[in-house]
């Protein structure tokens, strides 16, 4: 009798296991594949109430916690003493540069398969006192320590490795992918308005991401006065978490624009409001991918960003996109709002027909990373 094969037992490494991008496509990751073929474990640095752990494990994975202390050698013994105990035959770490120290790690236990998935465009933390130095430091590690790299992006690839980077054949993009049936159905959009306390026939702009400086939802606030100014009638929902929401709620507050601003902190599935909106803006500057241009892409939603490369990257599944430099005043990006407020939401026939060639879906997603997880 031929010994059925074991799964591949992998372990990812996440910051916490909540409602963010990574946290979500890593989950459609673990929903779409068979325990029987991969074993997944995630460990993070802190627990999150809320979150995606309860489902986590009701899908077969185990969460595990090492936190990070002052300490660094008593992380490093404690996560060293967790891998020897899984067992694990890939690490796949999504810590940025950190990701440097566990790929070494990693190696030192002898984990067979390290991977470095490198998320952000840019380095957000750049000014901070020594980071040139940590850095440099880890991203030797990452090179030296690690087996596969990879990044959301093209854009994301060459801001940590260069413009060469696709001359190193351990490195790929591996495009985040979504479930396309959370967007087959039509929801009632005049039901959603009410449980807004929105009138039934208001436009309504979306604005779904992390309160974080580099998301400039202050911009977007200020955006919103003037568009206000000139289209009353208009509402905004901004959906997400973060150490600036409240700064942002006392901004609108500031403004006096409470009556149209509606906030909703990170839910599990936000589908039907993406489907019951009628714009999307998003005037985020760094972005390693922008998973959320691809689900406003397929509510069929106009798409009102900015324009910098890995969000290029993503608006190519977009039937109705107006990229916008950074440099882009609040006043043009009001008139383009208003502009996009007044054109008619996309028929349903023509969304239909974009869902069935759909270039960012799960399954695309699940069949390149098995290729690299087997490979």
């Amino acid at each position: 009798m031929v010994e059925a094969a074991k799964p591949l037992r992998v372990l990812h490494l996440l910051g916490s296991l909540g409602h963010g991008g990574i946290e979500t496509w890593l989950m459609d990751i673990v929903g779409n594949t068979s325990r029987e073929e991969f074993a997944f474990d995630v460990c993070v640095m802190r627990r999150v109430a809320g979150g995606y752990e309860e489902e986590f494990q009701k899908l077969g994975g185990r969460i595990l916690c090492c936190p990070l202390s002052k300490n660094l050698w008593s992380y490093c013994r404690r996560f060293k003493q967790l891998l020897r105990a899984g067992h694990y035959d890939i690490v796949h770490s999504h810590l940025y540069y950190f990701s440097g120290l566990i790929m070494r790690l990693a190696a030192q236990v002898g984990v067979p398969k390290r991977i470095a998935h490198i998320h952000p465009a840019e380095d957000t933390k750049a000014n901070q006192n020594f980071r040139a130095l940590f850095t440099w430091w880890m991203k030797r590690w990452i090179q030296q320590y690690g087996t596969r790299f990879l990044g959301p992006s093209r854009a994301s690839m060459e801001g940590l490795w260069g413009a060469k980077w696709e001359k190193d054949p351990a490195k790929q993009v591996l495009y985040n992918g979504i479930k396309l049936e959370r967007f087959v159905n039509l929801v009632d959009r005049r039901t959603v308005r009410r449980e807004l306390g929105i009138p039934e026939d208001a436009p309504i702009v979306l604005n779904v991401s992390r309160f974080v400086p580099h998301k400039r939802h202050e911009f977007l606030v200020r955006v919103a006065q003037q568009v206000l100014a000139i289209k009353p009638d208009v509402y905004f929902l901004l959906i997400g978490a973060g150490p600036l929401q409240n700064t942002v709620k006392e901004q609108v507050r500031a403004k006096g624009l409470e009556k149209n601003v509606r906030f909703i902190t990170g839910a599990p599935s936000i589908d039907r409001y993406w489907m019951a909106v009628d714009v999307f803006a998003f005037p985020s500057s760094n972005e390693g991918f922008g998973i959320v241009i691809i689900e406003a892409a397929a509510a069929g939603l106009k798409v009102i960003a900015q324009d910098i490369p890995s969000v290029r990257e993503a608006a190519v599944a977009c039937s109705d996109a107006v990229l916008l430099p950074l440099e882009t005043t609040v006043e043009k990006w009001t008139q383009t709002l208003v502009t996009a407020l007044k054109q008619p939401r996309m028929p349903e026939s023509q969304r239909q027909k974009l869902l069935k060639t759909f270039p960012f879906t799960i399954e695309n997603s699940v069949r390149k990373l098995s290729e690299i997880y087997h490979g």
